[in-house]
């Protein structure tokens, strides 16, 4: 299984739709996309800071707020299909984690504001071991450089919390809105992954 993690700033991306159909080609793979909440968790976000909220349920609620991203793609392309079940594939169609249910009481993952949509596709990616996670950002990164993790989180482009759930021995890569090209000039997903560049860690 791979894991695919898409960022919320796609939400309002013009490539956004592009991105998806190009995704499809791969549906004949075992993938898990993960997304971020984006806008929609902007808005939980700033209801946390105005009222007596607890971190806990606002975490819980920024998970809901990545769901709502979801049931869009899934509207946009019909080879995608919503599970909150870790085990479940469809062939040939691309499954997208729903997080909320498993996440909510799970003690293994940390419950705060550094525990974002990275955070969810690394635990995922432990718990269900997979080959590889790809981190799709809505940056451009220079191509085949290698970013290093500790790096990555003082910039704020991964999580504070993302190492924890990353195992050392998984193919880490991380990609921006290149990654529609990379796609389309790849033939099969092997072609696809080499084009990404790696995460140090």
């Amino acid at each position: 299984m791979w894991v695919i993690k898409l960022g919320g700033s796609w939400i309002e991306n013009p490539k956004l739709k592009e991105l998806i159909t190009s995704l499809s080609k791969f549906s004949n793979k075992k993938i898990s996309l993960v997304v971020g909440g984006g806008c929609f968790a902007d808005s939980v976000r700033e209801a946390y800071i105005k009222t007596k909220m607890k971190e806990k349920m606002a975490n819980f609620l920024a998970l809901k707020s990545t769901e709502i991203f979801a049931y869009y793609l899934e509207d946009i392309n019909e080879k995608f299909f919503l599970t909150s079940n870790m085990n479940q594939f469809i062939d040939g169609r691309i499954k997208i984690w729903l997080p909320s249910l498993q996440l909510r009481n799970e003690l293994s993952f940390e419950k705060n504001w550094d525990s974002t949509s990275d955070s969810v596709a690394a635990w995922l990616s432990l718990k269900k071991p997979s080959k590889g996670i790809i981190f799709i950002k809505s940056l451009s990164f220079e191509k085949k450089k290698k970013y290093n993790l500790d790096e990555l989180q003082k910039k704020n482009i991964l999580d504070k919390n993302v190492k924890k759930y990353l195992r050392k021995n998984i193919i880490k890569k991380i990609v921006g809105p290149e990654v529609v090209k990379y796609i389309n000039d790849s033939c099969d997903w092997e072609s696809f992954v080499l084009k990404l560049n790696d995460i140090n860690y």
